[in-house]
């Protein structure tokens, strides 16, 4: 009997799997989702994360304004005359208006806010700066003087970013498996249905590896066109979601931007799920076979 026979009905007049390919479009349309957002977090963290690296940020506070002023001067020289920092820049008070408008509103920023002095610090890759004994240094010319490396807030961050990295890799786990078995019980479904079908295959002579075939074509066709169904969902929705971010910013948002170079992997995914379908719905053939023998 010729291996390229197809015993099965047509796709739209399969009952038992006819809503399959919409199953496995959602599958990978949440599969997507779950990839694309963290993707979106861990390029933007590293982007932000790249920014605060090797740097200092110096807060001198108090009422004076100009007292604070002069030691922020002070502070400056001092600092530039320590081993392992390349560069001091006070930040200027349209900077800090800008920094504060997000938090307080535009126009609420009055001269009389007492308004802290901020230093910004680059320190040298290759120097190591101490912290703790920098800011000893620094109390003898104010005692209002703080120091932040921003090592604190990276480390939240950086647990914030590996937790919902693995989420997302356990969900894609927890829906690959979920694919298995619809798959599974798809194949099986079909199989009871086209049972007495079968039967007559095997007695005109039908080996085992041709039925187990046939379905793992059949089912690889469900899988890939339900990938790609669900795949342009995805981008849709992510892109309209981006959009949406971006008119309800208004500035005070930074529009996240799409790692399209990483994003690319996520094309893998119908093909992905594809093959899923396809080794699944063989295997589970080709046990339900030697189960009817």
């Amino acid at each position: 009997m010729s291996r390229s026979f197809n015993f099965l009905p047509t796709v739209k007049s399969g009952e038992a799997t006819r809503l399959l390919p919409w199953v496995m479009a959602i599958m990978v349309y949440l599969s997507a989702l779950a990839a694309t957002g963290s993707l979106l977090l861990h390029s933007g963290f590293d982007n932000w994360a790249s920014s605060l690296q090797g740097r200092i940020t110096v807060q001198i506070t108090g009422e004076d304004k100009d007292q604070i002023t002069a030691e922020s001067l002070e502070i400056q020289k001092a600092l530039r005359q320590t081993p392992g920092i390349e560069e001091v820049r006070i930040l200027s008070d349209q900077e800090l208006k800008t920094l504060l408008e997000p938090w307080l509103g535009s126009g609420n920023i009055t001269d009389d806010l007492p308004v802290p002095v901020m230093i910004d610090v680059q320190t040298s890759e290759e120097a190591y700066v101490n912290l703790d004994a920098l800011e000893s240094k620094l109390k003898q010319i104010s005692d209002n003087v703080y120091l932040d490396d921003h090592a604190k807030w990276l480390s939240h961050f950086y647990n914030l970013a590996y937790t919902v990295e693995y989420t997302a890799l356990g969900i894609l786990i927890m829906i690959l498996l979920a694919s298995v078995g619809i798959v599974i019980f798809g194949t099986k479904s079909s199989m009871s249905e086209h049972k007495n079908i079968i039967a007559i295959m095997h007695l005109m002579g039908a080996h085992d590896q041709m039925i187990a075939k046939a379905y793992q074509k059949r089912f690889m066709y469900y899988g890939l066109k339900g990938g790609l169904i669900g795949l342009l969902l995805s981008f849709i929705t992510v892109y309209g979601l981006l959009n949406l971010v971006q008119d309800l910013s208004g500035g005070l948002v930074e529009t996240p931007t799409l790692p399209y170079l990483k994003m690319s992997i996520l094309l893998f995914f119908p093909l992905l799920f594809a093959s899923l379908a396809m080794v699944t719905a063989r295997i589970t053939v080709m046990r339900e076979l030697g189960r009817m023998v």
